[in-house]
């Protein structure tokens, strides 16, 4: 699947899953997701990684490896730096949870 464009970079109102959304060259819209399950007072924890094609309606669950690869290859896609601060998040989270798994 070829990433064409990113469509968002966001916190989501459900207590603060991250997402970026993207365009790909299947005519579909995808979420790369991570998925907040616990809201605490400094970080929430999060839920296993996902690819949600916003089009059809199918989520697969990522790995926390999968999570990173999908993120290396998006960041590039985003310029804007009112984004920063979403993407370093989603950077910390998941760096984090890779850290569990080693």
């Amino acid at each position: 699947m070829k990433v064409l464009h990113i469509l968002s970079v966001e916190e989501l109102r459900d207590g603060g899953s991250l997402v970026i959304g993207f365009q790909a060259d299947d005519a579909c819209s995808y979420w790369l997701m991570l998925p907040i399950i616990v809201r605490g007072t400094n970080e929430g924890t999060f839920g296993t990684p996902a690819l949600v094609n916003r089009t059809t309606a199918i989520e697969v669950d990522l790995s926390w490896v999968g999570a990173n690869n999908w993120l290396c290859k998006l960041e590039c896609f985003i310029e804007d730096e009112e984004h920063e601060s979403t993407l370093n998040r989603m950077r910390v989270v998941i760096h984090e949870n890779l850290k569990k798994c080693t």
